[in-house]
């Protein structure tokens, strides 16, 4: 049984205009492009997954179960108010899925995986209250309940 908890402070830290970013999977590389000054584009070995109007997005790869890997995207909206949304990537060699958008608009305080669960605590936006989403394949819980309101964190071509 792997268990890894990340810091935010353990997540790569983009630079304000995120040229590329490369995270080395078992699947080749996903690539995550500046495409524009508003938007970012999402590769594996130069294939196109999709894009997002995130700013400043990075990730960090999380780790392997059930011969998929999975990646913590983190990305800035730029006026929201939030100060970040996450995302949890699930790649195997016929797919990519992402997680709907998980806001943290306090900040995030940090990000679990074990063995494919990944629970990600973050903070709401009087940067007191607590969140914690659970991410089990494409079950995504709130707080223990299914998230009501889900918002693409990336869109699919």
């Amino acid at each position: 049984m792997k268990n890894k908890i990340l810091t935010l402070t353990t997540l790569v830290v983009a630079c304000s205009v995120n040229a590329r970013n490369v995270i080395t999977t078992s699947f080749g590389d996903f690539q995550i492009e500046a495409d524009g000054l508003y938007y970012q584009s999402y590769k594996l070995n130069g294939k196109s997954l999709g894009n997002s109007e995130f700013l400043e997005v990075d990730g960090q790869l999380l780790g392997m179960s059930d011969g998929s890997n999975y990646i913590v995207l983190r990305g800035v909206t730029g006026g929201s108010g939030c100060a970040e949304v996450l995302s949890i990537v699930k790649l195997s060699e016929r797919e990519a899925s992402f997680s709907p958008a998980l806001n943290a608009c306090g900040g995030v305080d940090n990000v679990e995986f074990n063995n494919g669960v990944v629970t990600v605590t973050a903070f709401e936006r009087d940067e007191t209250t607590k969140v914690e989403y659970l991410v089990e394949g494409r079950k995504v819980l709130e707080n223990g309940k299914s998230m009501l309101v889900k918002h693409k964190f990336a869109e699919n071509n």
